[in-house]
């Protein structure tokens, strides 16, 4: 071996260091990148199943699996895996609560073995274009080769960061017909629909889907129930234990507030959350009154001629302190009151 003089051996040891630390650092990106993912049994045979900050749910029969929403296609392949290497149990069925892609998504990767149920207003949302549909503008300026379609090594921000969303048929390229449908591409349509209520059975066991009406996030909103847990499943419109999302959206807040009391009045113990925590049919009720206060709250203030700054200055919501996203999301929570009561 050569010697080196003193500065070669400094910028040895700097190249060396850095890429250690370069190392270190993508070693560290990539376990970042690794979903959470978990298993925990809430009631005999029901499972909810966790993919970051999205939860499913899973009823093992003799008979096979029923779950709930398959999240997306990359956490619905790792769950196949999972219940065939615990329970041996194939899904029968796929329970959809309602459309929206960062829930519905994935469930293609349970077509060969499961039915999909869903609410009948999930259609209309559904609605596939053309075969033949053109690019939408945006998708075409990025279309370097002039085929029509988006390949891998084309797409970029929301088509490459979502690329397995929008590629609905797996062929790895986004069509037209796949871009102009959007996340969406990825949901399966519901091959049993129903309209106020239903029932599915399997191995013995059986799992209700209730519709809560139109007023609550989306028109094709189902609660699911499992009768012999005493358990249901909500998403997004309730969450046990966590502030509602944002500026609550524009939904019919009497709606909304009657959707609950619904939920309140079926029978269950158990309260599990598409998001939050596993709570109790309390916790539920919880959700009310938090809605209920808040709207007392910026009548009130609205009523002494306060501005939307003050009230969310002074609207904390303490009582409600240790809910997810309290700190987040009480600010933006009083904002969307105070729209929906200026209407």
């Amino acid at each position: 071996m050569r010697n080196m003089n003193s500065s070669s051996l400094t910028t040895a040891l700097s190249i060396f260091t850095a890429m250690v630390l370069t190392l270190g650092m993508v070693g560290q990106a990539s376990a970042q990148e690794e979903p959470t993912r978990s298993f925990t049994e809430v009631a005999e045979n029901l499972y909810r199943v966790q993919n970051n900050g999205h939860y499913t749910m899973a009823l093992i029969t003799d008979d096979g699996a029923i779950i709930t929403d398959p999240i997306n296609r990359d956490f619905s392949t790792w769950l196949k895996g999972e219940l065939t290497e615990r329970f041996d149990a194939e899904v029968k069925y796929v329970l959809y609560r309602h459309h929206h892609w960062d829930h519905a998504s994935g469930g293609g990767v349970f077509e060969d073995t499961a039915q999909f149920v869903g609410h009948e207003n999930m259609a209309h949302h559904l609605d596939l274009p053309a075969a033949d549909t053109a690019l939408p503008a945006n998708a075409a300026s990025l279309d370097a080769n002039g085929n029509g379609q988006l390949e891998h090594s084309e797409a970029a921000e929301d088509y490459a960061n979502n690329f397995d969303l929008y590629d609905a048929d797996g062929d790895e390229t986004i069509s037209g017909a796949e871009a102009v449908r959007g996340k969406l591409s990825d949901v399966r349509l519901p091959g049993l629909v129903y309209h106020d209520n239903m029932s599915v059975t399997l191995g013995g066991q059986t799992v209700e889907l209730i519709y809560t009406g139109n007023m609550t996030h989306t028109d094709d909103m189902s609660i699911i129930r499992f009768p012999a847990q005493s358990t249901i499943f909500v998403v997004d419109w309730l969450s046990p234990r966590r502030v509602p999302f944002g500026t609550l959206g524009s939904g019919n807040l009497d709606g909304w507030l009657n959707a609950i009391r619904f939920a309140e009045a079926l029978d269950y113990d158990v309260a599990a959350g598409g998001h939050g925590v596993v709570g109790t049919k309390a916790d539920i009720t919880d959700i009310r009154h938090y809605l209920e206060e808040m709207r007392d709250l910026v009548v009130a203030g609205m009523a002494a001629g306060d501005s939307l700054e003050d009230m969310q200055a002074s609207i904390l919501m303490e009582r409600y302190s240790d809910w997810i996203n309290h700190d987040r999301w009480v600010t933006l929570n009083v904002e969307g009151m105070y729209n929906i009561l200026s209407q």
